[in-house]
């Protein structure tokens, strides 16, 4: 049972560092001018509105972005 739960944790792990290189890639590739995305659709556009909703909710707001922080580090 141990062995099936890390296995899982393994896996959710590389499938979350693959998220993050491609997000990566994405700002790289929109930074760079080659984004497929509409104007004000972009990966860059939709971090600065999470930002946004994250600062709109004062203390609160905080402490959320440093858990989601936290999580993304692991």
């Amino acid at each position: 049972m141990n062995n099936a739960f890390k296995n899982l944790g393994d896996f959710i792990a590389g499938l979350a560092g693959l998220l993050m290189s491609l997000i990566g890639l994405a700002i790289i590739a929109e930074v760079a001018g080659l984004g497929f995305m509409p104007e004000g659709e972009g990966v860059i556009d939709s971090i600065g509105g999470y930002v946004e909703q994250f600062s709109a909710g004062g203390f609160a707001g905080l402490v959320t972005l440093l858990v989601v922080l936290a999580l993304a580090k692991k």
